[in-house]
């Protein structure tokens, strides 16, 4: 069974100085209520915020200047009184209160500029970001000590925010980075050493929670989960995607992130917000549809559900807020049985560009677009790293700029020998260092492709699927060659590159007649693009790009675990539970639109009707090791009824009659 809460809250209290005491309006039943009638669990209340200031008595001076009391331990007391868990949230990267009285400890960038939560100056608002090679580090660790001592067998735990460092050139990094004989004025080295500063960071503050309490809940946040967490990923106890769509994160965020923390070995919480746009932005309010959606698919991955606020200044909540989050929060209690304790059931994994390079943006454009591009589609699909067990996919899929290193090598000639699987790449997918591909692609590294854009004309698997034409390749190429490969698909290019001197009409140039290299080819074991599909989709939204991608998929995969006539906007994840015997399909209908120039939303449920299910009981057997021979029944959960349905030996067919924001069809055998 599962440890963390279902219904959690993150409440920030981000606080300055006040003109009037603070916390002055809180009282305990009327919080103790708000809270309990909205279905709330577990709420993270601050300890340490932004502005450094600490919010319960103690005799550090960044104690809130406008503290009367003992405030924090009323909220957590509040709390445990009515059975609600109550884990303690700690500022890390950015403190104001440290970096103004010790601007030495501050991130410096190599022309001497600061780090924070913007692009600020001296006289800008927002936090400055700390340095942790600084002696900032060693404060941090004392105040950590005093919150655990201060609140001692009451604490459930500890969130700690802003877990990263920068490329830092203070005068500490640079008298460091030179004890390691790194170069300071080496780009790549500056990162190299931050990373390490990172990793240094959290078994510091690990080390020093597990010498106050070995049980502690802890969690890291750096905004983002990617590989890189392996090297402290046994200092976490849990996960928490911290994914606001309406923010910086966006819709891709979440289903992208979470196809990928679920298989790290943690539970795992998937944590929005109340707002309508991002943190702090009081006195407005996420669309109900928006916040279902949010919450639901969440519940759909196995996820536990947290939302975010800020409690004012005077200690009282919102109760408007309350009530959007209760009429969520009430539907959710209903449901979250039903993932609990289950597993994913796939058989596509994506490997995440981040075991290469890290990506500055929330989400990699590649790994984005292969994400889009299978759940669109309905296909069951993971995202993995090197580390985990890849011999469980039909297909294994190479977004765009999977380079092989010697580790990653051994990985793919380790799933040819185990598996009859097979491996879909795109563009530098498949390239060693020294540019060369694998045998196994059966092609040859020419180049880059000097034409961009240029066009592709296709046929085996394509001829009767795609345009009969030539279609447009808006993205950088390489020029391959085949050695034992099957083309599958040729380059024909412009009549000339587009430049100042010679151009045609607005964009590029039409085709010309000239065949050139391939453009897509077929091996025993590999299937190749040679130019990156999955960023291209990503940034051009070109359906035949899409198109190619699930015609390789659907010849990989033959049978495919679950087929369906649900439209692309919709999406389909299905779990088994071993324990009840039960395969859970979750289906979601939820369209978010851009309405606003900075922001994508959801105003409305637009329902689905007569959904029709196709699921391989052959496939969905071999995945759980037992042989499904006959169906007990069938159960729409939402709409709460039986669904009629027809078993052969290898298919389970039915029809899901409504989708109305979000079904649960439970699958008994």
């Amino acid at each position: 069974m599962s440890n963390l809460p279902y219904r959690q809250v993150h409440l920030d209290f981000h606080t300055p100085a006040l003109p009037f005491t603070l916390g002055r309006h809180f009282e305990k039943k009327k919080f103790q209520k708000i809270l309990k009638s909205a279905r709330i669990n577990s709420v993270t209340l601050t300890g340490r915020c932004h502005h450094g200031h600490i919010y319960y008595d103690t005799k550090l001076p960044a104690k809130h200047p406008q503290l009367a009391n003992d405030f924090l331990m009323m909220e957590v007391d509040a709390c445990h009184e009515v059975g609600i868990k109550a884990p303690i949230y700690l500022t890390v990267g950015w403190d104001a209160f440290s970096a103004d009285r010790h601007p030495e400890w501050l991130e410096r960038k190599p022309d001497g500029r600061l780090y924070g939560f913007d692009d600020y100056g001296q006289l800008s608002p927002g936090w400055k970001t700390l340095c942790f090679n600084t002696p900032y580090l060693d404060y941090l660790k004392y105040q950590i000590v005093d919150t655990m001592k201060h609140f001692g067998s009451k604490l459930d735990g500890l969130f700690f925010d802003i877990v990263w460092q920068d490329p830092c050139s203070c005068n500490y990094c640079i008298e460091k980075m030179l004890n390691l004989n790194l170069d300071p004025t080496n780009e790549k080295d500056r990162i190299s050493f931050a990373k390490l500063t990172e990793q240094f960071l959290k078994d510091e503050i690990s080390a020093i929670v597990k010498g106050e309490s070995k049980d502690c809940p802890v969690f890291f946040n750096e905004g983002n989960i990617l590989p890189s967490i392996r090297k402290n990923l046994s200092e976490y106890s849990h996960l928490e995607i911290e994914s606001l769509p309406s923010g910086e994160w966006g819709y891709q965020h979440f289903p992208t992130t979470v196809r990928y923390a679920k298989n790290l070995g943690k539970e795992y919480v998937g944590m929005t917000g109340k707002f309508h746009k991002v943190w702090a932005d009081f006195g407005s309010y996420k669309n109900k549809a928006a916040l279902e959606y949010e919450t639901f698919l969440a519940l759909a991955h196995g996820a536990k559900c947290s939302i975010g606020d800020q409690m004012y200044p005077d200690g009282t909540l919102q109760l408007a807020t309350y009530e959007l989050i209760g009429s969520v929060y009430r539907q959710v209690e209903k449901l979250e049985k039903y993932n609990d304790g289950s597993q994913a059931l796939t058989e596509i994994a994506i490997v995440h560009p981040g075991i290469v390079a890290d990506s500055e943006l929330k989400v990699d454009l590649s790994l984005a677009g292969a994400v889009n591009m299978l759940n669109e589609k309905h296909f069951q699909f993971d995202i993995v790293d090197q580390w985990m067990d890849w011999t469980k996919y039909k297909l294994i899929i190479l977004p765009d700029k999977i380079i092989l290193l010697e580790g990653l090598k051994r990985k793919i000639q380790g799933y040819f020998e185990k598996t009859d699987g097979k491996i879909l790449a795109t563009y530098k997918s498949g390239l060693d260092a020294e540019n060369r591909f694998l045998p196994d692609w059966g092609i040859n590294y020419i180049g880059k492709n000097t034409f961009v854009p240029t066009y592709g004309k296709y046929h085996g698997h394509f001829e009767n699927n795609l345009p009969n034409g030539e279609l447009v390749l808006h993205g950088e190429g390489l020029l391959v060659s085949p050695q034992g490969a099957q083309v599958l698909g040729d380059e024909y290019r412009p009549l000339f590159q587009r430049n100042y001197q010679h151009y045609y009409s607005h964009f590029q140039a039409p085709v010309s007649e000239n065949k050139e290299n391939p453009v897509a080819t077929s091996s025993d074991r590999v299937y190749y693009f040679s130019h990156p599909l999955f960023e291209m989709y990503k940034r051009q939204g070109v359906l035949q790009y899409k198109q190619m991608i699930n015609l390789i998929v659907d010849e990989a995969l033959g049978q495919p675990v679950l087929k369906t006539n649900m439209p692309s906007s919709g999406d389909i994840i299905l779990n088994h539970n071993e324990e009840r015997g039960e395969l859970i399909l979750n289906l979601l209908h939820y369209i978010p639109q851009r309405k606003a120039i900075e922001l994508d939303t959801i105003e409305e449920v637009i329902p689905l009707y007569n959904i029709k299910i196709v699921l391989s009981v052959e496939n969905i057997s071999k995945q759980i090791n037992t042989d499904i021979k006959k169906i007990k029944n069938i159960r729409a959960v939402q709409n709460n009824v039986e669904i009629e349905y027809r078993l052969t030996e290898n298919l389970l067919e039915f029809v899901v009659p409504e989708v109305k924001g979000y079904e649960i069809v439970t699958i008994k055998y």
